[in-house]
């Protein structure tokens, strides 16, 4: 059979088998909210201390009672002050009587799979599922640069123009239904960054090469804890006596 011929009988089974396909999956639609922190050359050095919010939407569709694809479209600031900081560097004004500071906002947009291995109180009516997860994302956002600066002051980061960055997306949390077709959820996601720039340490244009503040180690990152609050299209908490879906 030549490909002329095959294409409408594929074309025609998809369309039998998708409605059938559809039928064994699920749908999750809700609100996604939280706190952020961000983590690199400015500030706090702690990993896990959010201190401006997020939020913004979260979908996903699930395959079976364990995997599931999601998405999150979200808006977040990333906020950071040397004056905050814990360690003596830093806090002490780097040596210079120098603090640096900066606020920046961003819209990300990520999407990855969703796994549960394992359920609590699994043979009760709403278990509470552990879940992790991973992906790949991108964040849309100012580009920052710090005057430069002799010391004995406090300097504010500035925006010099706009850029979108890579960013991968993972962690872990635990779910349950509230009623038959509302789900709460709450994670951890940690947000690896391909650009240590979100702090405006390094900028990457070159007429801003010695506005870069000495001493980066690596690229940023940043952190949500997250709430979920999603609605359930399809098969509710009963429709597996020992998961879910």
């Amino acid at each position: 059979m030549n490909s002329k011929k095959a294409l409408p009988l594929i074309l025609i089974l998809l369309f039998v088998t998708l409605p059938v396909l559809a039928q064994e999956k699920s749908y999750d639609f809700g609100l996604y909210l939280g706190g952020v922190n961000y983590y690199g050359e400015v500030g706090k050095k702690k990993a896990i201390a959010p201190n401006r919010a997020f939020f913004g939407l979260i979908g996903k569709m699930n395959f079976n009672e364990k995997l599931s694809a999601r998405a999150t479209l979200t808006y977040m600031t990333l906020y950071a002050d040397d004056r905050n900081a814990g360690d003596e560097y830093r806090a002490n004004g780097r040596a210079q009587s120098l603090f640096y500071s900066f606020e920046n906002s961003h819209i990300e947009l990520t999407a990855g799979i969703e796994y549960t291995p394992f359920s609590f109180f699994k043979n009760s009516r709403n278990p509470i599922d552990f879940y992790v997860f991973g992906g790949i994302g991108a964040a849309y956002g100012d580009e920052l640069y710090y005057p430069l600066s002799a010391g004995f002051e406090d300097v504010a980061a500035e925006k010099y123009g706009t850029s979108t960055r890579l960013v991968v997306p993972f962690g872990a949390g635990l779910k349950t239904f509230v009623g038959s077709k509302f789900m709460l959820g709450l994670e951890l996601a940690p947000r690896y960054t391909t650009s240590d720039n979100f702090d405006g340490s390094h900028p990457d244009e070159p007429r801003l090469e010695p506005n870069q503040l000495p001493n980066f180690a690596n690229n940023d990152w940043y952190t949500y804890i997250g709430i979920t609050l999603t609605y359930r299209i399809g098969k509710g908490s009963d429709a597996y006596c020992d998961c879910t879906l």
